[in-house]
């Protein structure tokens, strides 16, 4: 159990939060949070929930509120009582308060001795601890005092975080920062203190100078002050241009010294430090570390920079270069080896010379012999403090002459390839580069292109990033067309991005070869012809990522053929690995290697690569189904077998795994195969694959997929292929509640099957139909189509059909009291479903057994069968099923007046309820949780729960939930001493439930005729 205070009040437990319901129980869970493990006396209590406006009960409601509160924490015991009070003990760690606390004692512990870095890590992971005000969700005069002094804490640790990061150089990243800040809190000096300091730091004196003005002119003009004395004295600092740490004297001093000890200047080849770096702050603190001198450092430290090309591994090395280099007195040596570049790459004995050469040796001095200029380059350099940076390097020969003999250097290698043959010879800290987040290439655009250009833009700026792949070296092309073109909208630059090739749109003409285009071919051109064409084709998947063995179909090489490749493909980071077994690939790569597919494959030869990979996924996908639903065996691809056949599972686990993984793919797969020229590929792909979508509450895959295969058959004119897409297609539409739709899914599905004479379909569409009638409440027509489904399930031989027949029928036996019909129905279903191992059929018995046996009174028979509803629904990780498990267990619990239990249960199912795509099952938790606090007679609270279990009615669909609430609601007025209230919602009850036909009907009679006598 985790407590937040921090932002919204609320508890979490198992990694989810647990509503805290109601703004008093908020409060009271605040208080004590706040005063953890200590005793809080009831007036302190008293005063916290009323004020100073206690009621006369308002004991007796504290220890209501107190149980209530008790019943959502993990341990009850945590919250005990003494004579004077309450106390929560709540153990190290678990509250954000104590985490936030210790965080930034141990922070400033840390700054005070001068380990800057570990201070301003600690201090961020204390303030993300933040989700808004503190004590969100509880009474007005407990945030005024309390959240106002937590306010204050997180303000404190917020200045030190900063004062951290100026202490690491980091002026020019925290400027924006500190202007939004001093804008929210105009009058704390501390920050504007902070601020002038870095705009001096980053060679901004005179907007320094101005900040001090303007702070000084809104503290004279709205409170008649002067600014206080060490912001005076930083101002006078600034003026005279010392307010420098001592850290330029220090690095000044060592620079003298080392210019002494040789004839030659102290060499600084690091290239110019590149415009408006944005982001790579995790990267540049990777390197921080690395400048330890601490124990076990190793004889040489060495980093390495990898990523694809353009990502931006020389900017990032060429930036943390400039910002350490005065930790090099002795200099920083720069040499590009040319390993991904139009020229040819330089040797290792070239680099050689070029690095004597900076290093001031005439070049009549350098030896000729390769080995005689690494030894002399690694005595000069021996017992001096260097940088050394080898940018886009080939391979680890290329590299391995240039490193040096001494602790003291440092040595940044930016590469393409991975350069694993260099880790085993040394000790490398390896540093991949991805592309950018998305906040960070906004960020880069507007600091290229200027925020006053874009207007109201903004969600241009946000699609022209994801367009160019958030990678540095398109966003920074994107950006100079756009500066090149002052009038033209970055709107039209994003028509002309999706409308066009991304590549073409944002080549230089006059400069090709700094384009996207060019970087991506210098990598392309260092593979064999195997390697391009599988790169070429991995380009046509229309997926996110793609598997090993998928790539084996399309590619038609055997799989460790496939390995050797795609290992070459990952070292060239033209491709990225997403596990072991998977790749994928950058949006601008792919459209790269469809460009190249286009020109150097035929036409032939990719279709004939994807027909035999469309076939692998089609028959490969039914192999896996065949353990999750056995009615997906029924229908077998009419595609041929792939070459190399399809993939084989041995159990449910491993098939379910290996779904979830293609999972992203199967929209893009069935939205290609449908418009590309194979239709039945795709309408057969979705058909088979709509239960897994089912079993997993993935409702806008299910609906998106189905939209695209049912316009593929119809477009072929494939009417068996349209009526079952509808049958699966309806069942999207009612796990979110829209029967309408379910209905008429089902309706289409049977005329079709009768016109093509499928009976086998016009059945299972039948069988549907009396399901969705049940959940609208029309249980007369449901009981007709279903004996009907039934008859004809039963003349073809289809045991399965038929009992899925039977077991809806058990259902709609049940809502009209024949409870004996239901459960004789439920007694031949249970053991051929487990004797079939359908173990989603068996849980959805057990559920409707369980109601069956509660109805009856036989409570304990009822909790057997939902427990293993509940063990059965956990075994599938169907959440759907676990909330329904328990919902009726909490029901079950609540009239065996075990209380406690259901509360716990219902408030449970709540949670997980309102992480499921609709709102029916909220709706029926919401109803539980109702249900047990009117038990208990808490029926204010029963009531907001009933209320908001009719506002969401509409569309959680089924009149039974309506009037189930309209009922409750009226029970809970009722008791409040609200009649006329309750007479009304009784009124509108009974009339649902007579249209339907129910018993419920009579007892809603019975109760108005009581409460009107």
């Amino acid at each position: 159990m985790e407590y937040r205070i921090l932002g919204p009040v609320d508890l979490w437990r198992d990694e989810r939060s647990m509503p805290v319901v109601g703004q008093k129980q908020r409060t009271l869970l605040a208080v004590l949070v706040l005063n953890a493990n200590q005793v809080v006396s009831h007036d302190r209590l008293l005063a916290a929930l009323w004020g100073s406006e206690i009621p006369p009960s308002g004991r007796k409601l504290l220890h209501n509120h107190l149980w209530s509160l008790r019943r959502l924490l993990t341990d009850a015991s945590h919250l005990s009582g003494v004579p004077t009070g309450y106390s929560l003990h709540v153990p190290p760690s678990r509250s954000d308060l104590d985490i936030f606390t210790t965080e930034t004692r141990a922070a400033r512990t840390a700054l005070a001795a001068g380990n800057a870095a570990q201070a301003a890590n600690q201090l961020r992971l204390a303030l993300e601890l933040w989700r808004g005000p503190a004590l969100a969700g509880t009474r007005d005069e407990l945030q005024l005092v309390e959240g106002a002094a937590l306010e204050e804490q997180r303000m404190a640790a917020l200045n030190d975080r900063i004062e951290a990061d100026l202490a690491l150089g980091r002026h020019a990243d925290l400027i924006s920062e500190l202007r939004r800040l001093i804008a929210e809190h105009p009058l704390q000096e501390r920050l504007r203190g902070q601020l002038m300091l870095a705009l001096h730091r980053s060679g901004r004196t005179a907007e320094a100078l101005e900040e001090y003005r303007i702070g000084r002119h809104h503290l004279r003009e709205e409170f008649g002050l002067e600014p206080g004395e060490e912001l005076a004295k930083l101002h006078q600092a600034i003026l005279t241009d010392s307010p420098a740490d001592g850290e330029k004297a220090d690095s000044a001093a060592s620079h003298e010294s080392a210019v002494s000890l040789r004839p030659s200047p102290v060499p600084r080849q690091l290239p110019a430090d590149i415009a408006r770096f944005t982001g790579r702050q995790e990267s540049l603190e990777e390197l921080d570390a690395l400048l330890s001198d601490g124990p076990g450092v190793a004889p040489i430290v060495i980093s390495a920079i990898g990523g694809a090309g353009g990502v931006g591994k020389t900017a990032l090395a060429t930036r943390w270069g400039h910002r350490v280099a005065h930790r090099f007195p002795d200099g920083q040596l720069y040499v590009n080896l040319h390993g991904y570049s139009p020229s040819e790459p330089v040797t290792g004995v070239q680099a050689l010379h070029r690095l004597l050469r900076g290093l001031g040796v005439a070049t009549d001095e350098i030896p000729h012999d390769g080995e005689e200029r690494a030894a002399l380059y690694r005595s000069l350099i021996a017992d001096k403090r260097m940088l050394i940076v080898l940018d886009n390097a080939a391979s680890p020969e290329q590299v391995r002459p240039l490193l040096p003999g001494s602790a003291l250097c440092r040595v940044i290698i930016t590469s393409r390839d991975s350069l694993r043959g260099l880790s085993v010879t040394h000790d490398v800290h390896t540093i991949t580069l991805d592309v950018l987040a998305e906040e960070e290439s906004r960020a880069l655009l507007l600091a290229l292109i200027g925020g006053k250009r874009f207007g109201n833009e903004l969600k241009a700026v946000d699609e022209l990033a994801r367009l160019c792949g958030y990678l540095p070296l398109a966003l920074r092309l994107a950006a100079a067309h756009l500066v090149s073109q002052p009038a033209l909208l970055v709107n039209d630059f994003v028509t002309k991005l999706r409308q066009e090739n991304r590549l073409t749109a944002l080549d230089m003409r006059e400069d090709p070869h700094i384009g996207v285009r060019a970087t991506f071919e210098l990598s392309y051109r260092s593979l064999d012809e195997r390697e391009r064409r599988t790169f070429r084709l991995l380009g046509l998947h229309p997926g996110p990522d793609i598997s090993l063995e998928a790539i084996a179909a399309l590619s038609g090489l055997p799989l460790n053929e496939v390995h050797e490749v795609t290992d070459t493909l990952v070292r060239a980071h033209l491709v990225h690995r997403v596990s072991d077994e998977r790749l994928t690939m950058h949006d601008l790569v792919r459209i790269y290697a469809r460009d190249h597919s286009s020109v150097d494959d035929t036409e032939d030869n990719c279709h004939s690569a994807l027909s035999n990979m469309f076939n692998w996924y089609a028959h490969t996908v039914r192999s896996a189904m065949g353990y999750i639903d056995l009615d997906a065996t029924l229908l077998r691809p009419t595609t041929p077998v792939p070459l190399g056949g399809s993939k084989e599972f041995s159990d449910y686990d491993s098939s379910l795994a290996w779904l979830e993984a293609e999972r992203p793919n199967l929209i893009p797969l069935v939205s290609h195969a449908a418009v590309h020229g194979w239709p039945v590929v795709a309408w057969q792909l979705t058909h088979i694959v709509a239960y897994f979508f089912y079993l997993r509450d993935y409702v806008d895959d299910w609906i998106d997929t189905h939209k695209i295969a049912l316009s593929a058959a119809q477009r072929i004119g494939d009417q068996h292929g349209e009526a079952m897409i509808l049958i699966t297609m309806g069942h999207a539409y009612m796990s979110t509640s829209q029967y309408p739709e379910f209905l008429d899914c089902q309706r289409q599905a049977v005329a079709l099957s009768r016109a093509t004479g499928d009976l086998s379909g016009e059945a299972n569409a039948l069988g549907y139909m009396g399901y969705g009638l049940i959940r609208t409440g029309r249980y007369a027509e449901a009981i007709e189509a279903l004996q009907q489904a039934r008859g004809m399930h039963g003349s073809l031989g289809n045991q399965g059909g038929e009992f899925s027949v039977l077991l809806d029928l058990a259902g709609a036996y049940l809502h009209i009291g024949r409870i004996v019909d239901s459960l004789e129905c439920l007694h031949l279903c249970l053991p051929y479903w487990r004797e079939q191992e359908r173990i989603h059929d068996e849980a959805y018995t057990l559920l409707t057994l369980g109601e069956a046996h509660a109805r009856l009174g036989d409570h304990q028979t009822a909790i057997e069968s939902l427990q293993r509803m509940f063990q059965l629904s956990q075994k599938m990780s169907n959440l759907r099923l676990e909330v329904q498990a328990l919902i009726g267990l909490g029901r079950t619990y609540r009239q065996q007046g075990l209380n406690a239990m259901a509360l716990d249960h219902q408030q449970r199912a709540l949670t997980k309820a309102r992480e499921i795509p609709g709102h029916h099952l909220e709706g029926e938790a919401l109803q539980g949780l109702a249900d047990v606090y009117r038990a208990i007679e808490e029926n204010q609270t029963a009531l907001e729960y009933y209320k908001t279990a009719l506002d969401i009615a509409p569309s959680a669909g089924g009149p039974y939930q309506q009037a189930y609430t309209h009922n409750g609601l009226a029970l809970a007025l009722c008791a409040l001493g609200r009649a006329d209230e309750a007479i009304y919602h009784w009124k509108q009850a009974l009339q649902i439930f007579t249209e339907m036909g129910v018993p419920e009907a009579d007892i809603v009679v019975e109760q108005l005729r009581h409460v009107m006598e």
